[in-house]
């Protein structure tokens, strides 16, 4: 790594960032980490574009449940003669968008929902697996740092019997903890829960939070700010349910493990240095280590 200041830049628009070259030597450092602790197992990996189809995320529940933070691809569908009429505002600050309409898609709010739906209508003979990353949008109301309405996110998602992804998230959550552990961050691990809506949110909260179907890595990312870079989950048959898949013929479970790429870049930092070529050489080297573990 260069000696060069690898601190994010601001853009006047909160949760939105410019990200310098030595910060994205951080990034290709994570990556290259992530993809070495899952070197044992057959991930199909995927490419995930940073849009999602409406309806697709409407059958998934999150429009149900996470409103506030979607964001809808709104585009103009008038002819150009229309068009026409409405460039003017353009220069004189008028509302040249008051003809926009929310189109077919929406702005992908986590890497792995576009995976679910390509299992649809599968009995899967064994577990599948799979490796995705995509640029995500959430539309955060805070500008913390590290709360940030355009991010990275890099996810390894498994589908299959539900004793297979209760094994499967329990390891992955103590090789990412321990992963973590070795870039020198101080890690704690936290029962979590998503801040469901509706008149039943607390109640299925407390359910989440029983079930333990949410773990959540968490670290210093500045000053008195701690937040989750990491979590590890069990969807139960919530996605097998809605898409339609089986495992041997019964409903199919899911699990997956997340990455907030922007957020341990950024935890690295703060613990390091905003300077990466005077960071510690085991923590340099762990950012590319190999771990030794088996497949689930």
């Amino acid at each position: 790594m260069i000696d060069d200041e690898a601190l994010p830049l601001p853009t006047g628009v909160p949760g939105v960032l410019l990200y310098p070259e030595a910060f994205e030597r951080i990034v290709a450092g994570l990556r290259a980490g992530i993809g070495a602790l899952a070197v044992d197992e057959p991930f199909r990996r995927l490419t995930v574009p940073p849009v999602i189809s409406r309806q697709t995320i409407e059958q998934a529940g999150y429009v149900a449940t996470f409103p506030q933070l979607l964001g809808t691809v709104h585009s103009y569908a008038g002819t150009a003669e229309q068009w026409g009429e409405l460039a003017p505002r353009i220069a004189t600050g008028g509302e040249w968008h008051e003809r926009q309409r929310v189109s077919d898609l929406v702005l992908l709010p986590a890497a792995c929902y576009p995976v679910y739906a390509t299992l649809a209508g599968r009995d899967l003979a064994e577990p599948a697996r799979f490796a995705v990353e995509a640029h995500c949008f959430r539309q955060e109301a805070t500008s913390e740092v590290g709360r940030l309405r355009t991010f990275r996110m890099a996810e390894l998602v498994t589908a299959g019997d539900e004793e297979h992804c209760l094994r499967w998230r329990g390891r992955w959550l103590d090789r990412v903890a321990d992963w973590l552990s070795g870039l020198s961050l101080k890690v704690t691990v936290e029962v979590a829960d998503d801040p469901f809506f509706g008149a039943g949110r607390r109640l299925y909260q407390a359910a989440q939070r029983m079930q333990q179907l949410k773990y959540e890595l968490r670290v210093p990312v500045a000053d008195g700010l701690v937040q989750a870079v990491a979590s590890a989950n069990i969807h139960k048959d919530h996605f097998g349910s809605v898409f339609g898949f089986t495992s041997a013929g019964a409903t199919g479970h899911t699990a997956c493990t997340a990455f907030g790429i922007e957020r341990i870049a950024l935890a690295l930092l703060h613990a390091h240095g905003s300077r990466p070529d005077r960071w510690p050489a085991e923590v340099v080297q762990a950012l590319s280590a190999r771990s030794a573990g088996g497949a689930a």
